[in-house]
Parts: C-alpha cells; sequence; structure tokens
C-alpha cells in the first residue's frame, strides 16, 4: 500500500499554492511533473475556478437565498465548468431557465462564442454527449440540464429529509447526465455544500462517489493493476481509509483540513501524476504561472 507517496504527492502540491501565495519566485516546486503539468490544489476552494464561483456565482453575498436555483445554478456552473461562460450567461433562474426562448438563447450564445473562439467549456475534464449525435451545447442544456431543472425541488426535499449527499446523489445518478460513475453529480453537490443548499450534512466525511480517475488512484494506492474493476463500495472502503491515515500523515500541515472528498479529488490527481511519471500518457493541461 502506497499511502505514504499519495500524501507525499499532495504535501508537494499544497506547498506550491504556498510558495504562490507568498510571493516566492516562479518555479514553486523542484518537482519537474508539477512544473510542467497542471494538477489542481489539495483543497477545491483553493482553485481559482472554484474561488470565482464561490465569490460571484453561488455564494451567499453573491445571490439571494433561492436553494433550488443555487442547485441548479451549481450543476449549470460545472456543466461548463469556465468563468468567462458564467459571466457572460449570467445567473439562472428557475422562472428564466423554463421559458424555452430563454434556453434557445443560451445555445445561441454559446455558439457565437465557440465561433469567436471564446471559451464556454472547461478543458479540465472531459464534457461528453454520452451518445446523442447533436451539437454538446444542445445536449447540455437540453438534455441534462433542463431535466435536472425540473426535478431540482424534489432533490433539495431530499436534502431536507435526510440531511445526507449520499441520499441525493443516489437520486441524483437516476438523471441523464448525472449517472454512470457519477462524477458530474459529484462536481455539482461538492460545489452546493459550501451553499445554504446544505444547511447540515451528516455523511460529508463518511461517504463520497468515487469517479473514475480515483478508482485509478485506488488501484496505484493498493498496488493493482490500473485497470482492476471493483465494487464502487469497495473503493469506498479503501478511500475512507486513506482518509483516517490523515491523522499520522498530513498531521504536520495543520493550516489545511483535509475532507473525504478531498481525498477523493486527489486520488484522480495521482494517477495523472503516475501516468506522467510511468510514461504512460500526459495531462491535456501544461502548468501556467497564473494556475492555483
Amino acid at each position: 500500500m502506497r499511502t505514504e507517496e499519495f500524501y507525499w504527492f499532495m504535501k508537494k502540491r499544497d506547498q506550491i499554492r504556498k510558495n504562490k501565495e507568498a510571493g516566492k519566485p516562479w518555479p514553486w516546486t523542484d518537482d519537474p511533473i508539477l512544473q510542467q503539468y497542471k494538477f489542481t490544489n489539495v483543497k477545491r476552494e483553493h482553485d481559482r475556478t472554484t474561488k470565482w464561483m464561490r465569490e460571484n456565482f453561488t455564494g451567499p453575498n453573491a445571490r439571494p437565498n433561492n436553494r433550488e436555483e443555487t442547485l441548479l445554478n451549481c450543476a449549470f456552473f460545472r456543466y461548463f465548468g469556465t468563468t468567462e461562460w458564467a459571466e457572460a450567461a449570467g445567473w439562472q433562474s428557475l422562472h428564466q431557465f423554463a421559458k424555452p426562448s430563454h434556453r434557445i438563447a443560451l445555445k445561441v450564445l454559446a455558439r457565437d462564442r465557440l465561433k469567436a473562439k471564446q471559451r464556454v467549456f472547461t478543458g479540465a475534464y472531459v464534457i461528453t454527449n454520452q451518445g446523442i449525435k447533436d451539437k454538446k451545447e444542445n445536449v447540455v442544456i437540453d438534455q441534462f440540464l433542463w431535466p435536472f431543472a425540473q426535478k431540482v425541488r424534489g432533490l433539495v426535499e431530499i436534502i431536507d429529509h435526510t440531511s445526507s449527499w449520499e441520499a441525493v446523489a443516489y437520486q441524483m445518478r437516476k438523471l441523464h447526465g448525472f449517472g454512470g460513475s457519477g462524477f458530474m453529480t459529484k462536481e455539482v453537490l461538492q460545489d452546493a455544500l459550501h451553499t445554504p443548499v446544505f444547511t447540515n450534512c451528516v455523511d460529508r466525511n463518511t461517504w463520497c462517489p468515487v469517479g473514475p480517475g480515483a478508482r485509478r488512484g485506488l488501484n496505484r494506492v493498493f498496488n493493482r493493476d490500473v485497470k482492476a474493476k471493483l465494487p464502487e463500495s469497495a473503493y469506498l472502503k479503501e478511500m475512507l481509509a486513506l482518509f483516517e491515515a490523515r491523522d499520522f500523515y498530513w498531521r504536520d500541515t495543520f493550516d489545511v483540513e483535509l475532507e473525504l472528498h478531498d481525498i477523493q479529488f486527489q486520488l484522480c490527481e495521482f494517477d495523472k501524476y503516475e501516468r506522467v511519471k510511468h510514461g504512460e500518457g500526459r495531462p491535456r493541461s501544461k502548468y501556467r504561472k497564473e494556475n492555483g
């Protein structure tokens, strides 16, 4: 089991953030892989895109306390994933989003921006059409986000009744665009956990969806073939064991409190790091000085 290596990787990545924030000159690490390629911060809250989202889009001081709309906008933001698109499209009210004319206008806006080579979709992860033969913006708005908007009130009711993000994730994963490994469900709910959508979450650190990258990362940490396939419950058990190990391996990093979803997130990044290290592939994004 490679627990120490996994935590070593996280410490190296977090030290980059600390060195940058302290005003130290680039490069902020002596690790050649971390120098060259982009890896997300240990805490999602430290990433530039998430900071912008919290400050300008879904934070308590940014929008009225409408929990259904906040959850919709978490999904809207993450399915496109760029601050440039969020600024151009703006906050989506449920009343507004229910109008076909408004959804058409959003698709036209996306098309115009793409034609002008302006950012719409993130390159941080792959947004697929899930086999639907149509333009990506049409699929995301019509096939994924509009059905989600129609179910959002019921999802918030589940949160109210259970205070569990596992319970609401179970229902979300039944929706087109949010199923499979549950990657997009995880992305959206992780944002929602930091908003009034969740006034309390009883399973924040006892449950987390395990995405495909995290599963590969766990295979590496536990010395299995990277393509091995275990039940999701087995991966969760292993991830919880890694999380529990923080008291030993992370104890000197006192200024950063880990949550279970941070472990899930960083397992994906560890898999990316290992792919480069062993010549199995390279991340799409190169590291730039303005990256978080």
